[in-house]
């Protein structure tokens, strides 16, 4: 009976042993409270809506339930904006003992450390190797096809976003990066019917009709962008974007008195730095479309000036137009710096920052009537543009109006003819302003 007994008792033990570890298997996050796993869930389903406020709440209240949670203070990471606490949680989770983790806490821990350690290539190694080993994780997927899409790989960043959607049909955000891959290409009408995907699967979130609208307003269909980023707002009345998206709109379409009542709903739900900032653009922008670029330099546009920043291209414009050189060349030099600082800092090259810049510096050359150096300025700025979203895209679109406007100048009609036509094959609404928009 004794042997009989210690028999059951190793069985047992062997049992439990077997349970325990198919259960660590099986267990996909590392914390033993199931209230804060429940609340690190629910911040996972806000951050795929793009509802970061609320998917930050979500994680914060996770890593409060269970201190230990690791991967609940990594998400918090993800979407804190305060520097300090961003440092004070690098520094913790870089001492969190790796082997107490599940395969995938410890890969997102390990990948995000090489990103810290600005060690892109041991991170690339990491994302590959975990994907070979677990192909059937999306968090695996997800984030080796984020960093691909960083990097602007769009045919391997596609061919992994579409593999995610094969192993998770709801990671609705893949759906929304494969509209902007369509649109970095240029490929509207791809970037349209993967937008509306995007609304069919996921009818009840914002950001599905604000990507749709932003293309829309790239396009100059200014009234179905409006309905677009109309739903977005009935759905979510605090989805920001949308707003900073309407006000664009009525700019773009010659409206600026509408910005007004937009601002007024904004208000209601955005911050107030946002709305004020949102309130100048408004103001320069009518500033400058009705030629009344000095008024953007007089002492009543002093506070919207500091508003909207030094570097905004609206404000170096009018300085290059109205004869202030010297503001327009250190805007140039003090973006320069910045531009230089980030990618040393960051070991890659930003290609829309010095995009802007290159913009600028062509601005101010024709200005100075050195058509030959602002169309090369130009043209290298058209090189780094992408069509993505409609802030970028639009600046792609002006540019090249810009470098119609050098060629023409340079007697070379043809050419600006050319450019000008691409122009109109995207938004011919847009290009209709050509030239006064450029010239004044």
């Amino acid at each position: 009976m004794k042997r009989l007994l210690i028999l059951l008792t190793v069985v047992l033990l062997l049992a439990g042993a077997v349970m325990m570890a198919s259960l660590a298997r099986q267990r996909e996050w590392t914390t033993d409270s199931s209230a804060a796993l429940r609340e690190f869930e629910l911040g996972l389903e806000a951050r795929m809506k793009y509802y970061q406020s609320e998917a930050l709440e979500h994680f914060q209240k996770a890593a409060a339930l269970d201190p230990e949670f690791a991967a609940a203070k990594l998400y918090v990471l993800f979407h804190h904006r305060d520097h300090r606490q961003r440092e004070e949680l690098r520094d913790e989770l870089r001492q969190v003992d790796l082997e107490q983790l599940t395969p995938r806490e410890r890969f997102l821990l390990e990948f995000n450390i090489a990103q810290w350690d600005r060690d892109f290539d041991r991170a690339r190694e990491l994302g590959s190797t975990y994907v070979a080993e677990h192909p059937d994780d999306p968090f695996g997927l997800a984030t080796l096809a984020d960093l691909v899409w960083s990097e602007q790989d769009w045919n391997e960043s596609e061919r992994l976003y579409r593999e995610l959607l094969e192993v998770a049909p709801n990671w609705v955000t893949a759906q929304n990066r494969l509209g902007y891959i369509a649109l970095a290409r240029g490929r509207f009408a791809d970037a349209e019917e993967q937008f509306e995907t995007y609304s069919y699967i996921a009818p009840d979130q914002a950001n599905p009709h604000d990507s749709m609208g932003e293309l829309l307003v790239l396009l100059g269909r200014y009234d179905e962008a409006r309905a677009e980023f109309e739903r977005a707002l009935a759905i979510r009345p605090d989805f920001c974007d949308a707003y900073q998206h309407l006000i664009d709109l009525v700019l773009m379409d010659g409206e600026p008195a509408e910005g007004e009542q937009i601002l007024t709903r904004a208000a209601e739900h955005c911050s107030p730095r946002m709305v004020e900032s949102l309130r100048c653009s408004i103001v320069i922008w009518d500033d400058f479309i009705t030629g009344n670029a000095e008024r953007v330099w007089s002492d009543e546009r002093e506070d919207c000036r500091r508003q909207i920043g030094e570097y905004h291209f609206l404000l170096h414009r009018t300085a290059a137009k109205t004869g202030r050189v010297k503001i327009a060349e250190r805007a140039e030099r003090g973006l320069g710096r910045r531009i230089e600082a980030a990618e040393e800092a960051q070991h890659v090259r930003l290609d829309f920052p010095r995009a802007l810049l290159l913009h600028m510096e062509g601005t101010r050359l024709l200005t100075e009537e050195r058509f030959e150096e602002a169309a090369e300025a130009f043209d290298a700025a058209d090189d780094l543009l992408l069509y993505w979203g409609e802030g970028q895209g639009i600046l792609k679109l002006y540019n090249r109006m810009n470098l119609a406007y050098a060629l023409e100048r340079l007697g070379r009609p043809e050419e600006a003819a050319r450019t000008l036509e691409e122009v109109r094959r995207v938004n011919e609404d847009f290009a209709s302003s050509y030239p006064q928009s450029v010239a004044m």
